[in-house]
Formats: structure tokens, C-alpha cells, sequence
């Protein structure tokens, strides 16, 4: 499996299976997926902060996270942005309001110290995804297809990466819950990849914005095991999250 290269700030949501890269990219992985979102907890605008920090370095930039459920009718509209000095990664994703089935997603990433900016956009259709990519007005495409749905792979058996720390929060939560599902990501080399998720029991968690008792919650894919903290009373935000070296931790919520 290869890993993404070190970058002078952490991202979130986007990049955050970024590890999970697999040398066969072209689809999903045959082994059975699982419609895991059970239902969205958040049900007003929400505005989440958290700041990032990896071993050696404490301050490693800050994230903001907002959701959006009114955004459009049956709509809901879910972005971040995360920056540190000179550099700024903004992404906005559009899903079902009900199962978080992706529809469009958009990610710019900027580092003006190099005069960098690129643009990753995603569109859904129902059983494949178009990717597109443009770097200081050079563009590429290219599609893969998804799971179609079945009796194994339910309809959605995928989601989008921009989406992951919502979708920790609609897994039904509860110690021993296991799923699979096919991940899309557009960071790097667009691919398809299935990943596997468990449920552990509650865990104590004390971050800034204080004391938490939090469902922990494994994502795997490959050899890389990511693992996100979900508070265990409603609406379930995520209060922490480790992903490779790099620990994101709230420090407000409204």
C-alpha cells in the first residue's frame, strides 16, 4: 500500500483515507458491502472546530466543519476547511439528507508559497462516478464504476471521502457493529477502494472542548487503521480523531 506524501498541514475529511491506496484502483474490491448509514443525528446547522496536531509538532493547523441539512430539499450540504499559514484545503460535499448517498463533491486545495491550486471535483451517477482534476488550469478525467445494487451491496454501498466523519456518526453505534463499504476518494489517484469498519465500545476522551465518553470507531483499509471517537449522546459529533500521526481534536462546537 503507498502512503500519501508528508504535507506542511494536516487536511481532514478528504484526505483522510488517502492512505488507503491499493494497487488494484481501477473498482471496488469484490467482498460484500453494507449500507451503514442508519439515519443523520445532526437536525440543525452545526459548526464544528478542531485544531490538529501530530507528533513533534502540537499546532499543526485547525479544521472547521459545517452542516448544512436545509441546504436544498432533501438536500444536505456538508464542507470544511482546514489551513495553516499559507496553506488552505476546502471541501463541499452534496448528499441525500436521509442516507448520505453522495451526489456531487467539490475540493480545492491551495499553497500560495508555491502558487499551487487544485481543484478535485466529483459527480455521481447511479452506478458510476466521474472524477475530475485541474492543477493551474491543467485538467484530467476519468470515471470508475460503483457497486451496483443488490443483494450484497446495497444501495448506497459507497460513500464519499469528503464524508467520512458524518458518516462515523450515522453508523448505528453499538460495541461490536461491523460493516464494509466502498470508499471513493479523488486525492492523488482517483479510485474505489472497500474498506471495513468497526464499533468499540465507549472510550473516555478529554479534548479542548472537555470530557467525553465516545464510541471508538475503526476504519481499515490495506494495512492503514484510522480511528474516530464519536460522542456517545446526540447529535454523536465527532470529538476525536487520530488518522496516521495526525490527531484532530474539538475545540468547539455550536
Amino acid at each position: 500500500m503507498t502512503r500519501p506524501a508528508r504535507r506542511s498541514f494536516a487536511l481532514l475529511a478528504v484526505l483522510v483515507l488517502a492512505a488507503f491506496a491499493v494497487a488494484a484502483c481501477g473498482g471496488a474490491s469484490p467482498h460484500q458491502t453494507s449500507k451503514l448509514f442508519k439515519a443523520p443525528p445532526w437536525t440543525a446547522p452545526e459548526q464544528l472546530s478542531y485544531t490538529l496536531s501530530r507528533r513533534g509538532e502540537p499546532s499543526a493547523g485547525a479544521c472547521e466543519l459545517k452542516t448544512e441539512p436545509d441546504f436544498e430539499p432533501g438536500r444536505t450540504r456538508l464542507s470544511h476547511h482546514c489551513g495553516k499559514d499559507e496553506f488552505s484545503d476546502d471541501a463541499t460535499a452534496v448528499v441525500d439528507a436521509k442516507t448520505l448517498k453522495p451526489i456531487t463533491a467539490t475540493r480545492t486545495a491551495i499553497d500560495t508559497k508555491k502558487n499551487r491550486k487544485t481543484v478535485w471535483k466529483n459527480s455521481y451517477e447511479d452506478t458510476a462516478v466521474r472524477f475530475e482534476a485541474e492543477t493551474n488550469g491543467s485538467v484530467s478525467s476519468t470515471s470508475r464504476d460503483l457497486p451496483k445494487p443488490d443483494a450484497t451491496s446495497p444501495d448506497p454501498g459507497w460513500y464519499e471521502d469528503a464524508t467520512l466523519l458524518w458518516l462515523a456518526r450515522g453508523l448505528p453505534l453499538q460495541a461490536g457493529f461491523t460493516g464494509s463499504y466502498a470508499h471513493v476518494i479523488n486525492a492523488g489517484q482517483p479510485r474505489v477502494i472497500t474498506v471495513d469498519v468497526k464499533v468499540g465500545p465507549p472510550e473516555k476522551v478529554s479534548v479542548p472542548a472537555g470530557d467525553f465518553n465516545a464510541w471508538k470507531v475503526r476504519i481499515v483499509g490495506g494495512d492503514a487503521t484510522y480511528t474516530i471517537w464519536v460522542d456517545e449522546r446526540p447529535p454523536h459529533r465527532v470529538v476525536k480523531a487520530v488518522i496516521e500521526d495526525v490527531t484532530y481534536a474539538l475545540s468547539a462546537a455550536k
